[in-house]
């Protein structure tokens, strides 16, 4: 059950979810997904329309987005993974408040700091993706976690530039799946205690 308001979200654990947790929030998890791919489809296109505003506009968005996720995780507290949502809630506003700043930073800074924001993204989401492993959909967490790793390995390499529009993009993919696996965990808990039943 969701505790008191005034609870803060459980710490970080690595135990499986409490499915029953899940889908009492359920429409909260499909909310946050469809928030989550309306962000990432506005990424997409924002390089595109506003070419010049692009670094700071995407720097407010992805503050947004983890503004957003963060209620999540502290509206959905009884579930495992709102420790972990917490965190990357606060890697994304954190990630974005710097972009928003990145006129004053250099080409190198903002390449590490995008490498960083996608490494610790992949990584939470792999630990999401465990804690979600008994559900239906939990093999498109591990994709959500790999790929975001992969774009932070990427960028560290060299094998993408940071330049804005392709971080624009970048991002836009990360929303997407972000989105996409919050939809799936709603759907698969649902369909658990379906099968139970």
């Amino acid at each position: 059950m969701v505790g008191p308001l005034g609870e803060s979200p459980k710490p970080l654990r690595f135990a499986p979810v409490d499915v029953a947790t899940v889908r009492e929030n359920r429409g909260w998890f499909l909310a946050i997904g469809v928030a989550s791919m309306v962000l990432g489809v506005l990424a997409f296109l924002l390089p595109f329309v506003a070419p010049r505003a692009t670094a700071i506009a995407l720097g407010w968005l992805i503050v947004l987005a983890g503004v957003v996720e963060g209620s999540h995780a502290i509206q959905s507290r009884g579930w495992a993974g709102a420790g972990g949502e917490f965190v990357s809630a606060l890697v994304q506003v954190a990630f974005g408040l710097l972009l928003v700043l990145s006129p004053m930073t250099g080409k190198l800074a903002l390449m590490v700091i995008a490498a960083a924001y996608f490494v610790a993204e992949g990584a939470l989401k792999l630990i999401r993706a465990y804690q979600h492993r008994g559900l239906r959909g939990s093999g498109w967490l591990v994709f959500d976690g790999v790929l975001s790793l992969a774009l932070g390995i990427l960028i560290l390499t060299g094998g993408v530039t940071t330049a804005v529009r392709v971080l624009g993009l970048l991002v836009g993919i990360s929303l997407l799946t972000g989105g996409m696996s919050m939809i799936l965990i709603a759907l698969g808990a649902a369909r658990v205690l379906h099968t139970r039943a």
